[in-house]
């Protein structure tokens, strides 16, 4: 680490850490959504099944990782326990484990050896919501995923991320600095997520959505109480000047669904949108965790295996040239001899540019009009967000013109546009809470590779609902995330339309059938609380 203090630099505001520059660094994280619900074609459930129903006709965890490693991810995270509390390790805590299904294996122990043979950092994840356990919602079941948690931390090798789920627990009283203690103790490197009363001792965030779509500003630095409250616009953008720093993670499924279902074979994720969801997540400041949900047979399905390799072959694509090297770099002076901006050309990334005004303006003179339709900025991170408002320009016929405007640059920030064919390129810093030092500027011509197909969502009546009944109202599972706006029913009196964003409902409509309202993305789960008909229950996309 290069010695910041011979340049006179301090941190500004909150700054990341050791954890969070090491999960920055990885890229790509996959999570891999794996338990009875594969077998049962659920997305959640209820904690009656029996372990019998965990049969995986083929499990191969070093398939999981095969392919995981040929599409450029670095780490995956397992789905130790989902929320119907079936257990994929040979826990002590629960006879509800695959230690007691037709399957056996340790599924964890499996996985993790695979991830240390090819290469992947591993990460578990362990919900705090346990439909099965008996002692849930009471004190005594601190104890019990105490346990659970220990047995992960303590048996499985290198454990990079812990991921608490905050569905369904809302209400609960969990001990969640005990079990922080616990993730900090035997694994210090560990990065915790988590949300809702876990924000005092997590690392990362949610981003907010599970559609896979960062604020076009995402800061990493928010107060903790957002995270509390989960207010799902603030997650999503951050907040220049937030007290504490704790970066989104944009999570998001190659599937409609968390978990397999045959009926989605044929919905799964193009690699051109696999490509808009990198620009619109680690092109953001915040970091990758795409799902790929092993199927029945306890493999990556080949239409998703398939879609995430060629999405890799499209990234590396899309960066293989950087022609901003082949520009002469220019800017106000610098700090120090060191830190000069041609820096923002190299490679090397403890290299940075520094100045002492708070707006320094970066040239990049080319010797002849180059073509581009890309651009990547970063801040030197690890001092802090110090850029305030920025714009890219473009010397197109003789004048200047504006390409994007932007608050937020963080670690990364990349975004795509129309082609332009330019003989100079400029960086303007317009506000800064602190002199900038940038680490690097990078131009690219991607000649539309990737680009996706953007026609609308086919409109219609979704198929496939679960509704059931219960006290809190009528339940729609929709099978996976889909967009909807509309919702007809029979019901007697007002009844108000909630809909599931991750961990909570949030209400989106209220009043007599039939609800319309602007488009609700990015759930996969509905609430009508009222007195309704369940059998006259419809969902559309108009």
């Amino acid at each position: 680490m290069t010695d910041l203090s011979r340049y006179g630099l301090t941190p500004f505001g909150p700054v990341p850490n050791e954890r969070h520059m090491e999960w920055y660094r990885r890229g790509r994280t996959a999570f891999l959504h794996f338990t009875v619900n594969t077998f049962t074609d659920r997305e959640w459930g209820d904690g009656t099944e029996s372990p019998a129903v965990f049969a995986p006709t083929a499990l191969d965890c070093r398939q999981w990782l095969r392919v995981l490693k040929e599409a450029g991810f670095t780490a995956a995270i397992l789905t130790a326990k989902h929320h119907d509390g079936f257990c994929l390790w040979h826990t002590q805590t629960t006879a509800h484990s695959v230690k007691n299904s037709p399957c056996g294996v340790d599924v964890v122990k499996e996985f993790t050896d695979a991830c240390r043979e090819f290469g992947l950092k591993a990460g578990l994840y362990l919900s705090p919501w346990d439909r099965n356990h008996p002692s849930w919602g009471r004190e005594e079941y601190n104890d019990i995923y105490a346990a659970q948690l220990t047995e992960l931390m303590t048996r499985y090798g290198p454990i990079f991320e812990c991921w608490w789920d905050g569905a369904g627990s809302t209400e609960a009283h969990y001990d969640w600095a005990r079990w922080a203690g616990i993730v900090r103790k035997f694994q210090p490197q560990c990065v915790i997520f988590g949300c809702l009363g876990a924000a005092e001792f997590v690392d990362v965030r949610w981003v907010g959505t599970e559609e896979g779509r960062a604020g076009r500003d995402c800061w990493a630095t928010i107060d903790p109480e957002t995270i509390v409250i989960e207010n799902c616009a603030d997650l999503n953008s951050g907040k220049w000047g937030g007290s504490r720093f704790l970066p989104a993670e944009t999570n998001t499924s190659i599937r409609p669904g968390w978990f397999w279902h045959e009926s989605q074979n044929d919905q799964v994720r193009s690699p051109e949108n696999l490509v808009k969801y990198w620009f619109e997540s680690a092109g953001r400041n915040t970091s990758i965790l795409l799902n790929l949900p092993p199927d029945r047979r306890g493999l990556i399905h080949e239409r998703d295996a398939g879609s995430v390799l060629r999405w890799n072959e499209l990234l590396t694509e899309i960066f293989r040239e950087d022609l901003a090297p082949g520009g002469i770099i220019t800017a106000d002076e610098a700090i120090h001899p060191d830190c000069g901006p041609e820096n923002l050309l190299s490679e090397d990334g403890e290299r940075f540019y520094a100045t002492g005004t708070h707006t320094p303006t970066i040239t990049l003179t080319f010797p002849s009009p180059v073509v581009f339709d890309c651009w990547a900025l970063e801040e030197f991170i690890e001092l802090g967000h110090r850029v305030r408002r920025f714009a890219v320009d473009a010397w197109v016929d003789g004048q200047w013109r504006t390409l994007a405007e932007g608050e937020c640059i963080g670690f990364c920030r990349c975004e795509r546009m129309a082609p332009v064919t330019a003989s100079a390129v400029r960086i303007r810093i317009l506000e800064a809470g602190a002199a900038p030092v940038l680490r690097r500027l990078r131009l690219y011509n991607t000649h539309g590779l990737g680009l996706e197909d953007r026609r609308e969502a086919a409109s219609g009546e979704l198929t496939g609902l679960r509704i059931n009944r219960e006290p809190d109202g009528i339940v729609i599972g929709l099978g996976g995330i889909y967009p909807y706006n509309a919702v007809e029913f029979e019901s007697r009196g007002s009844v108000e339309v909630h809909a599931f964003n991750g961990t909570r409902y949030e209400p989106v409509w209220k009043g007599v059938s039939p609800a319309r309202f602007d488009t609700v993305t990015g759930s996969y789960q509905l609430r009508l609380v009222g007195d309704v008909d369940a059998g006259s229950v419809r969902v559309f996309l108009r």
